[in-house]
């Protein structure tokens, strides 16, 4: 296998042979459902306050976090939970605070860099000591039950520098190179703590940048999850991973549209026969066609063919 840098410059150099259409044409569907009207716009409002709060429970059980969905949602809402670990409960804020502070830069036309990287991870990882926090590590780290081996800490800045570089001019679909990108992070490891969350951060960020709706990697599937990254960094296979965040991509997609077919489609005055029935997936591939106002770099318009994503 070749050295870690020179397998970022590789990864990022080629597409693999994996279908993105049906994520592209989900994409598609839910682009021409805009201009949302208010009450959509509402709708989708409160999805989001919904993901917030699962998306820090999934993405910090994956972490041990012993907070349960419920607890995350108390927390978040500024309240403190009795007979918990202190550092759940400062993790829980953290991821928090790491997504709005991604959206800002989202807002501001931040592009990608190591100081964004480190700007993530500083208002992430809470429960770490503040003299650790978006500061790249400076000792070995090693990684329970894996056969991933971590960068070391000395070659960190330069494979950090590499990996922003090569996703930056990288040409491939987007959430290939947002896959590609956080199987390389998680192998470079470069912070001593809090990887993992800053990680699937820096993952939703960059999809949101590419027009897609962020994701949440499910707890419940936690052991899928680290072999589809550990299948990349140490065999090179980069289907899994792909594969499970298409999956999710598409999930979200679904649960979106939906939240706005609810509120467009006529309210039956006998009864709500019919409405119950509608699939969502089939009102994404049916919504209106209009021009792709998010822009996708990359996307080649007859996608190569490849594995379908897995079923979670």
């Amino acid at each position: 296998m070749a050295e870690l840098g020179a397998r970022i410059w590789e990864v990022f150099g080629h597409d693999i042979a994996y279908d993105f259409s049906r994520l592209d044409a989900a994409q598609d569907g839910f682009n021409g459902l805009q201009p949302l009207s208010s009450d959509e716009a509402a709708g989708l409002a409160s999805f989001d306050d919904e993901f917030e709060v699962r998306f820090v429970y999934n993405s910090n059980a994956i972490e041990g976090s012993t907070l349960t969905i419920g607890e995350t949602a108390l927390v978040l809402d500024g309240e403190f939970v009795p007979d918990r670990p202190g550092r759940d409960y400062f993790a829980a804020r953290g991821s928090a605070d790491g997504m709005a502070y991604y959206k800002r830069a989202l807002l501001e036309g931040r592009s990608l860099s190591e100081d964004l990287v480190k700007d993530i991870h500083e208002r992430t990882a809470l429960d770490s000591q503040p003299a650790a926090r978006g500061l790249y590590r400076r000792h070995p780290v090693y990684l329970r039950g894996s056969q991933t081996v971590p960068a070391n800490w000395v070659q960190v800045p330069s494979l950090m520098a590499d990996l922003v570089s090569a996703w930056t001019v990288s040409r491939q679909h987007p959430a290939f190179k947002a896959a590609a990108f956080h199987a390389m992070f998680e192998n470079i490891h470069p912070f001593g703590d809090g990887n993992g969350r800053a990680g699937r951060l820096l993952l939703n960020y960059m999809l949101e940048q590419a027009g897609y709706p962020p994701i949440a990697l499910t707890a419940e599937h936690r052991g899928q999850y680290l072999k589809a990254l550990e299948d990349w960094q140490v065999r090179e296979h980069a289907e899994p991973l792909v594969a499970l965040i298409d999956t999710a991509l598409l999930r979200e997609l679904t649960a979106r549209t939906s939240s706005v077919m609810q509120t467009r489609l006529p309210v039956l005055t006998d009864d709500r026969a019919g409405f119950d029935s509608i699939n969502p997936a089939v009102a994404i591939t049916e919504a209106p066609t209009r021009p792709n106002t998010k822009a996708r770099r990359g996307v080649n318009e007859a996608p190569p063919t490849g594995l379908e994503p897995v079923t979670l």
